[in-house]
C-alpha cells in the first residue's frame, strides 16, 4: 500500500530550514530525473530546521528491476510530511533514519535508511524548544491515506464487474 523505493535510492537532499515546509530532491536508479518534493510539515525534533543529505550505493541487481518499479511514480511530489527523522536523540519515533510523506500524486512513500547513509547539514533547532510531532496528526494522515486507497480500490473493483 506504500511505495518503498529504498533499494533504488542513490542520493537526495531534504530541507526543513523553513518552518512548516520540507523541500528537496531524490534520485533513484530506474527513475528518469530527480524526484522533487514540496511538502507541508516539519522533520522530527532531532533534525528539525536542518537539511538531510542522503548518499547510497544500490546494488546492480536492483537496477534491472528499477524501471518497472517506478512505472507511475511521479517526478514531483506535493503533499504532507509523515515522519522524517535521523533517529537521533530525542527519539520521538524510531532509532534509525526514516523518511515518510503522503503525496497527492502517489500516496504514501517510505524510505528506511542506515545511519551511515544520511548526513545532517546545519544545526537543528534546539529540541528543548520544539514540540514533538503529534502522533494524533500522524494517525490522521495515515487514516486519510487508507480511506483514499480504499475508495480507489472499491472504484476499480466496481468497474471490473
Amino acid at each position: 500500500m506504500a511505495w518503498r523505493p529504498n533499494r533504488y535510492l542513490t542520493a537526495g537532499e531534504l530541507d526543513n530550514t523553513t518552518p512548516g515546509r520540507v523541500t528537496g530532491w531524490l534520485e533513484f536508479v530506474g527513475h528518469t530525473g530527480r524526484v522533487v518534493l514540496d511538502l507541508n510539515g516539519d522533520f522530527h525534533r532531532d533534525v528539525r530546521g536542518a537539511v538531510l543529505r542522503i548518499a547510497r550505493a544500490p546494488s546492480e541487481d536492483n537496477a534491472r528491476h528499477a524501471a518497472a518499479y517506478f512505472n507511475g511514480f511521479a517526478i514531483r511530489h506535493t503533499g504532507v510530511v509523515g515522519d522524517i527523522t535521523a533517529g537521533r536523540p530525542p527519539r520521538d519515533y524510531v532509532d534509525y533514519p526514516y523518511i515518510e510523506w503522503y503525496s497527492v500524486e502517489n500516496g504514501r512513500v517510505v524510505l528506511e535508511l542506515e545511519p551511515k547513509e544520511i548526513e545532517v547539514v546545519g544545526t537543528p533547532l534546539d529540541w528543548h524548544d520544539q514540540a514533538p510531532i503529534s502522533r494524533e496528526i500522524q494517525r490522521e494522515h495515515l487514516q486519510r491515506f487508507l480511506a483514499s486507497a480504499s475508495r480507489e480500490l472499491a472504484s476499480q473493483f466496481g468497474a471490473a464487474k
